[in-house]
C-alpha cells in the first residue's frame, strides 16, 4: 500500500516524510527541555531549606505538590489534548513550564507561594509526555511507531542528567552559591533556554497529518497505518465520552497495561529513589560511591532503551514478549543485587555492573507501555489512554514505592522489600506475556 501511494503521491509523500522526522525533533528535544524546568527545586531544596530555616517536612510538603498535581494533570492534560491542537497544547504547557520555572527561582521565600508554583508546574507539566508522544503516534505507522516511541523514551534519561550537569557546571563557575541562598540562576538560565525552545515548537509542532493538507496514516499505508481496535465508521460516529468509555476504562486489554505499568512503576522508585538510603545502610557506602552507582543505572538505560527500540523496529507487534523476558531477568538481577550487597563489603564494580543492567531492564520494558498504550486505542483518544495509564502508575506505583519499601524495610529487612520488587517483576512479565496475543492480533505491521 505504501509504495502505491508513494507511486500515486510522492510530493505529498515526500512532505510527509519530512514532517514525520521534525514531528521527533520537536517531541524529543521538547520532552528533554521538560525535564530542565521540572525538578529544578528538587534539586535546590537542601539550599532553600537552609537558607529559610525550614524542616525537612516542609520540604517534603512542597514536593507532593508537585507529585500530586502532576500525576493528576497527565490524566486530565492527555484528555485536553485529544479535543485541542497538540502543537499548541505542547509549546504553550512548556513555555508555561518555563515561566514558572524562573518565577520560583525569584520567589523561594514562602512556603504558600512555593506551594501554588509547584501545583501550577505540576499542571502544565502534565500535558507534555501525552502530548508529545499523541504527535509522534499519529505520524508514525505500525511498523516505526513503537521505534519512534521508544526512542523518544530516552529524552527522559536525558533531561534527568543534563539539569544537574547544568546546575553543577554553573555551581562551579560561581554562578549558584548554595552555601548563600545564590540559587537563582539553577532556575533561570533553563528556563530561557526553555522558552526559546517552546517557540521552536509553536512554529515546527504538528497535531496530525490530515490538519496539514496531508493524507491519514491509513490513506498512506494501509491496515499497516493504524492498530485494528477500532473502525473508522466507530471512531468517527461514536461521541468522544462512548469512545473513552468503550476504548479506555473499560478495555481489558488497557487495563492490564495499566496494572503492569503500576507495578513497573513500583520497580523502577523503589530501586532508583531508595537506592542511596539502601547503599550506606546496607553496604555502608558513602555519598560519592552511591551517587555513582545511581548515575551508572541512569547513563545505562539509554542504550538499554536503545536496544529496546531496534528491537521494536525489528519486531513491531512482539513488544510484549521481549518485555516479558526482560522482566523475568529483571527479577533474577534485583536478588543479585541485593545479595551483592547484603555483605557490607560489596565488589564494587560487580555493583556497578549490575546497576547498569538494572537501568536497562528497568527503562526498556517500560517504554514498552508507552508503546502498547498507544496501540491499543484508536488514535483520536490516545491522549486520555496515555494520562490514564500515567496517572494510575504515578499514584499507585509511586507512591506505593515511597511507603511500601520503608516499611517493609523497617518491620521484616530490606531482603523482603527486594522480594517484593522481584514479585512485582515477575507480575508485570506474566502480564506481558497474556497481552502478547492481544498486540499481535491487533498490530498489522
Amino acid at each position: 500500500m505504501t509504495f502505491a501511494y508513494q507511486q500515486k503521491e510522492p510530493e505529498k509523500f515526500a512532505t510527509f516524510l519530512k514532517r514525520q522526522k521534525m514531528i521527533f525533533i520537536v517531541a524529543f528535544l521538547g520532552y528533554v527541555c521538560a525535564y530542565l524546568v521540572r525538578n529544578n527545586f528538587k534539586l535546590m531544596s537542601k539550599s532553600i531549606m537552609v537558607t529559610n530555616g525550614w524542616e525537612k517536612a516542609d520540604i517534603a510538603m512542597l514536593l507532593s505538590c508537585l507529585t500530586i498535581s502532576y500525576g493528576l494533570a497527565k490524566f486530565y492534560m492527555g484528555a485536553l489534548g485529544d479535543r485541542v491542537d497538540l502543537r499548541k497544547l505542547f509549546a504553550i504547557c512548556l513555555g508555561a513550564s518555563a515561566v514558572i520555572c524562573i518565577t520560583i527561582g525569584f520567589y523561594h521565600t514562602s512556603i504558600l507561594t512555593l506551594a501554588v508554583l509547584l501545583v501550577l508546574c505540576g499542571v502544565v507539566q502534565g500535558a507534555l509526555a501525552p502530548a508529545s508522544q499523541n504527535m509522534i503516534a499519529n505520524y508514525y505507522p505500525n511498523k516505526t511507531r513503537g521505534a519512534a516511541i521508544a526512542g523518544w523514551n530516552i529524552s527522559q534519561n536525558m533531561g534527568s542528567a543534563l539539569l544537574p550537569m547544568m546546575i553543577a557546571m554553573m555551581t562551579t563557575m560561581g554562578f549558584i552559591v548554595p552555601s548563600t541562598g545564590n540559587v537563582l540562576m539553577a532556575f533561570l538560565v533553563p528556563a530561557v533556554l526553555v522558552l526559546l525552545f517552546a517557540v521552536f515548537c509553536w512554529k515546527f509542532g504538528g497535531d496530525a497529518p490530515e490538519k496539514e493538507g496531508l493524507d491519514s496514516l491509513r490513506t498512506m499505508y494501509g491496515d499497516a497505518g493504524e492498530s485494528n481496535v477500532a473502525s473508522e465508521e466507530e471512531k468517527h460516529n461514536l461521541g468522544y465520552w462512548q469512545l473513552i468509555s468503550k476504548y479506555v476504562f473499560l478495555n481489558p486489554a488497557l487495563l492490564l497495561v495499566a496494572a503492569v505499568n503500576v507495578a513497573l512503576y513500583f520497580v523502577r522508585f523503589g530501586i532508583e529513589d531508595w537506592m542511596p538510603i539502601y547503599l550506606h545502610e546496607v553496604a555502608k557506602m558513602g555519598d560519592a560511591e552511591s551517587h555513582m552507582a545511581i548515575s551508572i543505572l541512569e547513563w545505562v538505560a539509554i542504550p538499554g532503551s536503545l536496544v529496546f527500540a531496534w528491537l521494536a523496529v525489528k519486531y513491531p507487534n512482539k513488544m510484549a514478549k521481549m518485555g516479558a523476558i526482560g522482566l523475568f531477568i529483571m527479577a533474577g538481577i534485583v536478588f543479585a543485587y541485593e545479595y551483592v550487597t547484603a555483605s557490607g563489603a560489596p565488589n564494587y564494580p560487580l555493583l556497578l555492573v549490575i546497576c547498569g543492567i538494572l537501568g536497562a531492564l528497568i527503562y526498556g520494558p517500560q517504554l514498552i507501555v508507552n508503546i502498547l498504550t498507544i496501540n491499543f486505542v484508536p488514535l483520536n483518544v490516545a491522549g486520555t489512554a496515555i494520562g490514564f495509564v500515567g496517572v494510575t502508575a504515578y499514584l499507585i506505583g509511586n507512591m506505593g514505592a515511597n511507603w511500601i519499601m520503608p516499611i517493609m524495610a523497617d518491620n521484616f529487612g530490606w531482603f523482603w522489600s527486594y522480594v517484593v520488587i522481584a514479585a512485582l517483576s515477575a507480575f508485570s512479565a506474566v502480564g506481558y506475556l497474556i497481552l502478547a496475543k492481544h498486540e499481535e492480533k491487533t498490530i498489522k505491521a
